[in-house]
Formats: C-alpha cells, structure tokens, sequence
C-alpha cells in the first residue's frame, strides 16, 4: 500500500545527496531559497497577525493558517531544500538502506545551515525596508504584534516547546508524505494547504519557520525577554522536535506500517509505479528527470 511512495521518497534521498556531492554550494543556495520562502511567509502571517490583532482577535490564528499554506506549497513545486521535508525523506533513505546515516547528517547540517542563511537574508531585508517600524503609524500594530510573539515563543517551557515543535513537523512531513502519493497537482496543494492550516492555527512551533520569524523580533528594538540565548534556545529544542516528528513520527511510522516496502529489494521496487515526486529536491514535481518510470 505505502510502498510506492516509500520507494520514491527513498529515491528523492538518492538524488539530494548525488546533487549535494555534485555541489555543496549548489545545495547550499536551495536551502537558503527554502528558508527565504518559509521566512516570505512568516512576514506575511506576522503582517496579517498584526493588522487584524484588534480588530478580530478571534480569528486571527485560523487567517494566518489558512495563509501560511504557500509556504511549503512554493517550497515543493518550485523546487529547494528544506530542512524539515529532508528529516523524512533522508530518514527513508536511510532505512531503505540508499543512504548512509552520515550521508543523512551532512545533508541535514547543511541543509539547516542554509535554511537558517536564507532565512537571516530575508529578516534583515524586511526590517531595512522599515516593515516593522514601530514610529510608522501603518507598521506599529505588526511590530507590536511581533514582539508579544518572538517574547513567548522564546519563553515557551522546554517541554512544551518541544512537543509543539514534533506535532509541527509531523503535518509539514505530512504534506510532503501525501505528495508523494497523489498525482494531482492539485489534490497536492490542497493537502499540503491543509496541514500547513493544522498546524499554524493550533500554536506548533516549526524550526524553519522560528529562525525568520523570532530575528524579525531580535533586528528591531526589543524587550529584555527577547534575546539571542532565546533565540538559541527555541532554535535548538523546535530542530529537535522537529527531527522526531517527522523522522519517527511519519518516515519511521510508515515505514514499520509497510512491510512489503521493507521486505521487497531496493532496486527495481518502484517499477510498477510513476509516481512524481514532490520538487523538495531542487527539481520540479513535473520533470521527467525525476519522474519514476
């Protein structure tokens, strides 16, 4: 049942490493287009959040989510390395035995690392283009509404934080999961629309997402419970969370729930299917070079 989409996830692990091995620096530059379309989001959200803070206080968290399911769509059929999508389709390389377990730990630090570079460029671009100037009248509410924000997701208890940040990658893997499954390009952006709903309305805390939206906070004037040990702090335990959630939590879960995917060898298992996958590889979902014939 899950064996097609295990098969081609494994086989996007194959081609990231083949094409981080080709150019780290290559690799390098989609990671930083993933954390600058997830952070493009997160500006986009966080202006919303803003705008509408006092006027609908009570729908402000399902309107950023509904919002936020550009992000991980632009992330998949435009093509880029994103840090969380790679917890659960290295994971699958890893366990169809494609990839090595240090070939999953360099293709994460990496892809973390530029993550976290993209993502500083677009703060830093928002915050020069006076986006969040709290002395302009139309900017004071979003960077009012920032800062409360970056302020409890910096403070947030440790365990909290961490079980929000495995139900945050657990739906972003999720969304990745599902592309890999269905062939409808439109069926794909409604799921991965869907999850990316779930899990902005409910409060979860996604890693990627973080190292964006709390610099939004750190690169402006702020208050004391605003830092960079902070910073560090929900950076370090939401890339944990997110490690299990979506490794364990659906690269793991699914690969134990499919035993023919574990018992049928690694080569030739994907010939009945042509499953497209999702572009979280650097290549669009409707390329023929990365379609499974």
């Amino acid at each position: 049942m899950y064996s097609p989409a295990i098969q081609t996830l494994a086989a996007q692990a194959v081609d990231k490493l083949e094409n981080q091995k080709r150019s780290l620096i290559g690799h390098f530059v989609r990671s930083m287009m993933a954390g600058m379309y997830v952070g493009a989001a997160i500006v986009l959200i966080f202006t919303i959040g803003g705008s509408l803070a006092a006027a609908a206080p009570g729908a402000v968290r399902l309107i950023m989510g509904v919002m936020f399911g550009g992000a991980l769509t632009i992330v998949v059929f435009a093509g880029s390395e994103l840090f969380t999508g790679s917890n659960l389709v290295l994971t699958l390389g890893v366990l169809s035995k494609k990839a090595s377990v240090k070939d999953l730990l360099s293709n994460w630090l990496w892809t973390w690392l530029g993550n976290l570079a993209g993502s500083a460029l677009i703060a830093f671009m928002v915050v020069r283009a006076g986006l969040l100037d709290a002395n302009n009248p139309s900017f004071a509410p979003i960077n009012a509404f920032v800062q409360k924000l970056v302020a409890t997701k910096m403070n947030l208890p440790w365990e909290q934080l961490l079980w929000r940040s495995i139900l945050a990658n657990w739906f972003v893997c999720l969304g990745v999961w599902m592309a890999a499954r269905i062939k409808s390009e439109t069926a794909k952006v409604l799921m991965i629309w869907w999850c990316m709903i779930t899990f902005i309305t409910s409060g979860y805390e996604h890693s990627i997402a973080n190292m964006c939206g709390l610099l939004l906070g750190l690169l402006v004037p702020h208050g004391d419970q605003i830092t960079w040990a902070g910073y560090a702090y929900n950076l370090g335990l939401a890339t944990l969370g997110n490690i299990i959630g979506g490794a364990i939590f659906v690269g793991m879960a699914y690969w134990i729930g499919s035993p023919k995917a574990r018992m049928q060898p690694v080569e030739g298992a994907m010939a009945a299917s042509a499953i497209p996958q999702p572009a979280v590889n650097g290549q669009a979902a409707h390329d023929p070079a990365v379609m499974l014939k």
